[in-house]
């Protein structure tokens, strides 16, 4: 797959002036669906997550609607709503969500019809093209019930990588002009004047005939230009593929070191959301003891207990999150590529 810039092209692409919230938590419920398993750091952060949605039951969204993994994509080449990956970042995601609930119906209609004619919608999405207004709220309940536990504990990581990516692109732009930046931009995009070779994508040639691009550092995944309506045309490119990759590589030892190594064995299976009974089973404790250290861990703030009956259930606070990651990331490499997210790519004009 290629993009081809002219010269009105290459005289408009600028480099976005900071990280967006929504499309972080979008892009992340496409790495939670497709990223593949076998990165420790990877796998902890998918664990935690989805303990934390089961804990919150999805109470955010009413029953019947998918959680947002099923609505950015049911393939890895479909494309993602435009709405869901503002090119113009907001400080906060309730800042973004509260435009996405202002946009108006043509917007929703173009938007959401793009997307329909290449994948079937969930039934209450279909109203989205109507600009249905529950059908919008519902969509914002399903993004900020994703972001709280996928995204906002380790916001501060992510939003730091990206903001130095920026500064990266700058210092490259002063030095060497946009061939600079755009030579640069990715291990599995390549520069060759005047177009951008994706060799790794499928896919129509792209042309942005004018109208330039956006290069938008993203944590996740990539996500290349599809939509022919598109009036800012933006590049997504990784940086980071999960949070794992923005922490410094304290080592495992570090946390056993700081907890004792029975206390951060417990909080390495309470990323999975467990029992009592089932987290005396992993760690090898009696039941009475994995219960005395999660009472240690529940006070410092770094688990919370939900019962069920006589059962109780164990899942991770945001800070608890936080603390194992980067245990869970020593020695991963910051910006290991995963492929690009991307629907198809008909021609521009």
């Amino acid at each position: 797959m290629r993009i081809h810039f002219t010269v009105s092209d290459l005289a408009r692409v600028r480099v976005a002036e900071a990280p967006s919230p929504l499309a972080t938590t979008t892009f992340s419920a496409f790495r939670l669906r497709y990223g593949r398993s076998g990165d420790p750091a990877l796998d902890t952060w998918r664990r935690t997550t989805q303990a934390a949605r089961r804990a919150a039951s999805e109470a955010a969204a009413p029953p019947g609607t998918p959680p947002l993994d099923r609505l950015v994509a049911t393939a890895p080449s479909h494309p993602v709503p435009r709405l869901l990956r503002p090119h113009v970042a907001l400080p906060t995601l309730d800042e973004e969500v509260e435009r996405l609930l202002s946009t108006p119906r043509s917007e929703l209609r173009a938007d959401w019809g793009y997307v329909a004619t290449h994948r079937p919608l969930p039934r209450w999405a279909r109203a989205l093209l109507e600009g249905d207004v529950v059908a919008l709220r519902w969509l914002a309940g399903a993004v900020r019930a994703h972001h709280s536990a996928a995204v906002a504990p380790y916001w501060h990581g992510v939003h730091t990588a990206l903001r130095a990516d920026q500064t990266d692109r700058v210092r490259q732009w002063q030095e060497g002009g946009v061939e600079r930046v755009l030579a640069t931009l990715h291990p599995r995009m390549r520069w060759r004047a005047p177009v951008l070779e994706l060799p790794d994508l499928d896919g129509p040639d792209y042309h942005l005939d004018g109208r330039g691009l956006l290069l938008a550092p993203a944590a996740f995944t990539s996500y290349v230009p599809c939509d022919p309506g598109d009036p800012q045309p933006t590049l997504h490119y990784e940086v980071l593929p999960h949070p794992g990759t923005a922490a410094t590589g304290d080592p495992r030892g570090a946390l056993a070191a700081l907890l004792g190594h029975s206390r951060a064995a417990v909080l390495q299976v309470v990323a999975e959301g467990v029992s009592t009974s089932r987290l005396a089973r992993r760690t090898g404790l009696s039941p009475a003891s994995a219960s005395e250290h999660v009472g240690v861990l529940r006070r410092a703030g770094l688990v919370t207990t939900r019962r069920t009956g006589r059962t109780a259930h164990h899942a991770l606070t945001p800070l608890g999150a936080q603390l194992l990651l980067p245990a869970s990331s020593h020695g991963a490499e910051r910006g290991a590529a995963e492929g690009c997210a991307c629907g198809p790519l008909p021609r521009s004009g």
